[in-house]
């Protein structure tokens, strides 16, 4: 279980970070080894010290998921009985809901294994939650033989933004629950036949096994069982499903609003009316047993309610990243990426771990993705590098972790301002280490950010109009899914007649301006078209702005400090 790297390291003060069920202290981290022969080794290093004299033998703060097979075999450990009471609580629940019923083992019919999984868990009043859920091993089921479909899906950032964001001009209440042992309450279509649990064989019986009644967790169907049956009791309790979104409802009436999405078991409803709001409640808790949020979380994201908006943070998030990577007592930067770093190098033969490096960019994706656009850039830059990363980007990759530790109080402010949509996109031609371009594009409501976007152009743009026309089309795409949005959501007041586009390409909006296209530009006609139809059905309108000026700016390119104060100002990502 536990490795000793004998290779010669540099090794860091470490900190332990959770106990095993012995109540030892283990702690995994990523320790750079000293440079071999012009050779950067990466090695995870695990130690175990004495509980004693480092650490206390309760597991009261730990948050960490336990294998069954360590757990199971540790009966005669202090916290078993906690373990076992867990388990005991899981069977109950499970019984509640009648998941299955005893039958015969079938002759010549599939089996599907079962198997527990533990985990510790702080509550809302920072007790810790003794968790054992047991799983069925549905990696063995095949599409199309043990079962059909397994699509099911969650709430579109973009739409929970923009709830937030309506939540503040509107003044509407926001509430977060989630509902326990969700999966549960929904059937499951196929005959399946289960093993009894681990351990409570006998109170099953010889030759008896489990016929599976309820969507238990662990099989690919299941999570789209559950939402078919959230989906069909909302509808029951007078809720329109969005077509924008599909896990998104609307229930409305005179003056009254109510709004609700979901993200599989967790649920989010913002309201202007408190009769309204608890009669769906009310309904909600006839039906599944639900619970209240206490602390605003949602996503991974804080949501704190201010006397003026709404801000949205992940402060707590990147606390934990940085002790991850042993940098809660770095020295901080100004900006993510050093302006002129994100232009093409010669490749090196100092490579580093793929996996190392796959997991910090993913981590850092998670976090531009959600509540931090200032990094959108630099980690879609890195993230071209994925499978082949070198030394130089891992070091880049770090930046972005010391950027974080000084900004790491940045939210994402939702103002109570009445405000349109509007738009600005960017593009920077041929900055990409095989010559593609990167489009950049941002849509807010007022001064409110709901939508930013960062990628590299799918293919070669032979200059910098067709780079520049490239983005505005991909951000159009999203102006008409926002506007459509907030028409479902009968809120068509903060819809211009028609949406402002700022572009600082003054060439690529004289060509879409234009008549027709030309001999030269006749490969990019669909996009031309696009646009032209947009522009002329008076649902945008282009709009030229300096590039100084332009807040898209900052998803093409490394910019400077003061060009990235200057955005980050008006996205309203405030300290």
């Amino acid at each position: 279980m536990y490795t000793i790297v004998t290779e010669n390291c540099q090794q860091r003060k470490f900190k332990p970070i959770g106990c095993d069920l012995d109540g030892d202290v283990v702690q995994c981290r990523y320790v750079m080894t000293e440079i071999l022969s012009d050779r950067l080794t990466q090695c995870v290093t695990w130690y175990k010290l004495l509980a004693s004299s480092v650490a206390p033998k309760s597991t009261e703060s730990v948050h960490t998921a336990l294998s069954s097979d360590t757990a199971f075999k540790a009966k005669n450990s202090a916290d078993w009985q906690n373990w076992e009471f867990a388990m005991k609580n899981e069977l109950d629940s499970l019984n509640k809901h009648k998941v299955w019923e005893i039958v015969n083992r079938p002759a010549k019919t599939k089996l599907v294994k079962s198997k527990w999984v533990y985990s510790l868990k702080q509550s809302d009043n920072g007790e810790t939650k003794y968790k054992a859920r047991l799983v069925a091993a549905g990696f063995n089921q095949i599409k199309n033989k043990d079962y059909l479909e397994s699509y099911s899906p969650v709430v579109d950032i973009e739409s929970f933004r923009l709830l937030i964001a309506l939540a503040s001009k509107l003044n509407l209440m926001v509430r977060f629950f989630d509902v326990k042992t969700a999966y549960l309450y929904s059937d499951i279509e196929e005959t399946v036949y289960m093993l009894p649990p681990p351990g409570f064989e006998k109170l099953v019986g010889d030759g008896k096994v489990c016929k599976l009644k309820r969507s238990i967790y662990g099989f690919p169907q299941s999570g789209r069982n559950w939402y078919m049956k959230i989906k069909s009791e909302l509808e029951k309790f007078g809720l329109t499903q969005l077509a924008s979104d599909n896990c998104v409802f609307i229930k409305s009436g005179g003056q009254n609003m109510l709004l609700l999405c979901m993200h599989v078991d967790n649920l989010a409803i913002f309201c202007n009316n408190d009769e309204m709001y608890q009669d769906i409640v009310n309904i909600i808790k006839s039906v599944f047993e639900v619970h209240e949020n206490k602390t605003s979380k949602f996503l991974g994201m804080e949501i704190v309610k201010h006397k003026i908006g709404i801000s949205l943070s992940q402060s707590e998030c990147i606390e934990s990243l940085l002790v991850k990577y042993n940098l809660d007592e770095c020295k901080s930067v100004k900006t993510p990426i050093v302006k002129g770093e994100d232009k093409s190098f010669p490749p090196t033969n100092e490579l580093i771990d793929i996996t190392m490096y796959q997991e910090l960019i993913g981590e850092l994706l998670y976090l531009a993705n959600r509540t931090r656009p200032d990094i959108s850039f630099v980690t879609c830059y890195l993230s071209q590098f994925n499978h082949k990363p070198e030394k130089r980007h891992y070091i880049l990759a770090k930046r972005v972790l010391r950027y974080l530790m000084g900004t790491k109080d940045k939210k994402l402010f939702y103002d109570n301002n009445f405000g349109f949509v509007n738009a600005s996109s960017d593009a920077s031609w041929g900055n990409a280490e095989n010559g593609k371009s990167f489009s950049g594009g941002v849509i807010l409501l007022g001064n409110s950010l709901i939508s930013w976007k960062c990628h590299k152009q799918k293919s070669v743009s032979l200059s910098t109009c067709e780079a520049e026309l490239f983005a505005i089309s991909e951000i159009c795409k999203d102006i008409i899914w926002i506007v459509n949005l907030l028409s479902e959501l009968k809120c068509k007041q903060f819809i211009n007649s028609t949406v402002i586009l700022n572009s600082d390409s003054q060439a690529a909006i004289q060509w879409i301006k234009s008549t027709r296209s030309s001999n030269k530009s006749r490969h990019m006609n669909l996009r031309f078209h696009f646009v032209k139809d947009l522009l002329e059905d008076n649902v945008i309108e282009l709009k030229y702005i300096q590039t100084e000026l332009l807040i898209a700016d900052f998803l093409t390119k490394a910019v400077n400090e003061e060009k990235l104060n200057y955005t980050v100002k008006n996205i309203s990502l405030t300290s």
